[in-house]
């Protein structure tokens, strides 16, 4: 899955107990690149996408 913000996988941000991303990734590891959190495909789960 790749970030919404940045477009980069989501293994390359790092792992974070934020919840602001469900599958809880933080700032991103790539030299020059400026995103600070992990942009879900998603914002939240609804009982309509279970």
């Amino acid at each position: 899955m790749n970030c919404r913000r940045c477009h980069h996988a989501d293994d390359t941000h790092e792992s974070t107990d934020s919840n602001e991303s469900i599958i809880r990734r933080g700032i991103c590891k790539i030299p020059d690149c400026t995103c600070k959190q992990f942009l879900d495909i998603f914002e939240e789960i609804d009982d309509e996408q279970l």
